[in-house]
């Protein structure tokens, strides 16, 4: 009994002081901190734990216990039943002593005298073994360090991850291979492993036709065999998809970006009817109505962007006005008896300049400020939408305009952004450019949807195949859509701009877009373009369009 009483209380102070929480949780780790995404992973993977007094203490040393934990945790290693490999410093009841004897056997670590040495501090040598042994990286021979000779031992290790990009040493040239590692950069070297997958394969009618470790390699030979697909390979930690995601919390199957700031459109009731219908199909269901502009500035982050409480007053004056979007388009979907869901953009609040309220009152720019400014805007949206009681439209949410989160101010902006809406029983979402910054953190951020944009349908770029599957392949890896795209093409320029854009339906169709969730750029007018002109590119255009969508 007494020994039952004791295992009960070893088991409840390992609960203690194993806490699941995340990275946002830790005292010492604030959003701002440099390794806090990183740390935010792995303990949300449950690779890296925290300690019983709410701290993560990222500069503490990591141990070679420590290391061998995380990494057989990341790995998910089987226990090592007839161990070829037994340390003498290693004892049965010893805490990681399954995960030591699981490394060892890999040979993840140097044993020295037939020692482990579990409390020694793991160095950024001893590291770099460890992450190209457990991930079998291989070295191209051509990483130089001032401080490494080829004829060290660890060469080969160092020269291994840092040709897969785990490392790139430091500023002066050198790699340090004898200083020691602490929790946070584990924790950043660990998270870059996951980054991106481990291998892709590619794949046509069903069928594995190569599987290479460079996404690149993979995308060249896609590109040269029509009908083909690159699909990232599911590893111990990440899971993923075949397809871009359905983002079924968004309702949004077919969505449209309509642009109603200064860019001069003229609405009506029949130019949105393209939008809804061909005549026979119902097409897109939900519009996300955004403005770009204002007269002499931007809305969203950009050097043009000067904007004020005056002008986001002025967007939401235009969103509701007689006339305007919101209005015609309601009378569109009355007509077509249809109802159909809106989003309503956020402009960026800009960063750099006093903000000045309506009174003309100036307000320093911090993020409380900010936040303010959101706030004011959004219950100024709400206040709108109730009065105007639209019969055919629902709201579904607000749209962040910005295309990226780049600041970490503007991750904690965003994140109470989110928690704003949410309160509201609303949605948020947003569609991040092709180079977008934090991408990876979309989720994290509180959006319930993020619509990757290609950024491949300028005529000036060329041939768009291989962009094209290198967007459908992030998409898969970062879990969300795809925003589909076509310019905004005169005559003379529609045959050529046809071509580009059969190729993205082409693309859009062999990695299974159809019926997932998408957005569509259409410049300023294309859709209402393509169902109106009698020109036969601009017909076969839409012809397309509708069979993807129905």
């Amino acid at each position: 009994m007494k020994s039952l009483k004791l295992i009960l209380l070893l088991l409840l102070c390992m609960n203690l002081f194993t806490p699941q929480a995340g990275a946002q949780a830790f005292k010492d780790v604030p959003t701002d901190h440099w390794a806090h995404d990183e740390i935010r992973f792995l303990t949300d993977k449950q690779v890296i734990r925290g300690f019983s007094d709410g701290n993560f203490k990222p500069l503490t040393t990591l141990t070679r216990k420590d290391a061998a934990v995380m990494i057989v945790r990341a790995l998910k290693l089987p226990a090592v039943k007839t161990p070829t490999v037994r340390p003498t410093d290693l004892m049965p009841t010893m805490g990681g002593y399954t995960e030591m004897m699981i490394a060892a056997k890999q040979g993840m670590f140097t044993i020295s005298n037939n020692k482990f040495q579990p409390g020694s501090p793991l160095t950024r040598e001893e590291m770099a073994r460890v992450l190209a042994v457990a991930y079998d990286y291989k070295g191209s021979g051509k990483s130089t360090f001032k401080d490494l000779a080829k004829s060290n031992p660890y060469y080969k290790f160092i020269d291994a991850i840092a040709t897969n990009g785990v490392t790139t040493g430091y500023s002066d040239g050198t790699f340090k291979p004898e200083i020691a590692v602490n929790r946070a950069q584990f924790s950043t070297f660990l998270k870059r492993v996951y980054e991106q997958p481990h291998s892709y394969t590619v794949k046509q009618d069903g069928k594995v036709l190569q599987e290479f470790r460079s996404a690149e390699e993979a995308i060249a030979l896609a590109v040269k065999n029509p009908g083909a697909t690159v699909h990232p390979k599911s590893n111990s930690l990440m899971k993923y998809g075949s397809k871009p995601a359905a983002l079924s919390a968004t309702g949004i199957k077919n969505g449209v970006l309509i642009y109603n700031g200064a860019e001069g459109l003229d609405f009506s009731s029949e130019f949105f009817g393209p939008y809804l219908t061909n005549g026979t199909t119902a097409l897109f269901d939900t519009f996300v109505v955004l403005g770009r502009t204002y007269t002499g500035g931007e809305f969203a982050e950009t050097a043009k962007n000067k904007a004020n409480y005056k002008e986001w007053k002025w967007y939401a004056d235009t969103t509701f006005s007689k006339g305007g979007a919101l209005h015609e388009l309601n009378r569109a979907a009355a007509n077509e008896k249809r109802k159909v869901q809106v989003y309503i953009a956020i402009p960026y609040p800009k960063r750099n300049e006093a903000i000045i309220k309506l009174d003309g009152t100036k307000t320093a720019n911090k993020l409380q400020t900010r936040e303010e400014m959101v706030n004011w805007y959004i219950s100024t949206v709400e206040a709108k939408w109730k009065k105007e009681n639209f019969s055919n439209l629902t709201m579904k949410g607000y749209y962040w305009l910005n295309e990226t989160v780049i600041h970490a101010e503007d991750e904690q902006l965003v994140t109470s952004t989110a928690k704003k809406i949410h309160g509201l029983n609303k949605k948020f979402i947003f569609a991040p450019h092709a180079l977008s910054t934090n991408f990876e953190n979309w989720q994290y951020y509180g959006f319930d949807g993020a619509y990757l944009q290609p950024n491949s349908f300028r005529l000036s770029l060329g041939d768009p195949t291989a962009r094209l599957h290198k967007a459908f392949l992030q998409a898969q890896i970062k879990g969300s859509g795809i925003t589909l795209e076509i310019d905004t093409y005169s005559p003379h320029q529609m045959e050529a701009g046809l071509k580009n854009f059969e190729k993205y339906l082409e693309i859009a169709n062999l990695y299974g877009l159809k019926n997932q969730s998408l957005l569509f750029y259409q410049g300023t007018d294309m859709v209402h373009r393509m169902g109106s002109y009698t020109q036969a590119p601009y017909q076969e255009a839409y012809r397309g369009l509708v069979e993807l969508l129905r």
